[in-house]
């Protein structure tokens, strides 16, 4: 199946899942955003695929949460793993990397949780830069920088296994909105997440307690 129609069949489903409890949903949402927002952080790795290469894209988050059962918030993400190549330019060969950085809002909704166990649907957003990073000594700093935009829609789950931390997996589908035509490598790919949450909030309660 191509990767677009992958991406397409995967957001109906999604879409699908929402639409079946939406009544409920709504009235879920409309009660949280009443309650007294908590902060989050969260730091996530993101294991896809770049030309049939498996990469990590690593990221953080920093957002609000509305009585356990929305949160939104701002992230940044940006590929880790080295991925390099010879580029020619000019009739001039580099040795270059390839660079993805992304600012990425986001909105998860919670669906399920009890005290050790969460289950979510994320969103992702991404708005930044890719490009080749030149490593040789002469030339110069990039090549083919430019925008590119992405859409992560998402399904994960979370055990919170201390008082003040949880570990959570799931899996989605990175879609390229907006491309970098200059760069050959392909990022739109099945997406396999691992993440850690710092529960920010209960910390803050319990310092302000004692």
């Amino acid at each position: 199946m191509p990767n677009f129609l992958r991406s397409v069949f995967f957001t109906i489903l999604l879409v699908f899942s929402f639409s079946t409890y939406s009544q409920e949903f709504e009235e879920e949402l409309r009660d949280a955003i009443h309650e007294k927002p908590r902060i989050e952080a969260r730091f996530d790795s993101r294991t896809s695929f770049i030309n049939q290469t498996g990469v990590r894209v690593s990221g953080f988050k920093l957002g609000i949460q509305f009585d356990n059962k929305l949160s939104f918030g701002l992230g940044y993400n940006y590929l880790g793993s080295r991925v390099r190549r010879e580029l020619e330019v000019d009739r001039n060969i580099y040795y270059v990397r390839l660079r993805f950085n992304v600012v990425s809002p986001y909105l998860e909704y919670i669906f399920y949780q009890d005290e050790r166990w969460e289950l979510s649907i994320p969103l992702q957003f991404g708005f930044g830069k890719s490009y080749y990073s030149n490593e040789n000594d002469i030339g110069p700093n990039r090549f083919k920088s430019d925008f590119v935009a992405t859409y992560e829609p998402a399904i994960t789950f979370q055990y919170r296994f201390l008082k003040y931390f949880g570990a959570g997996m799931g899996i989605g589908y990175r879609l390229m909105i907006i491309p970098n035509r200059g760069v050959e490598e392909n990022f739109t790919s099945p997406v396999y997440i691992f993440k850690l949450k710092l529960y920010f909030q209960d910390i803050l309660t319990d310092i302000k307690e004692d």
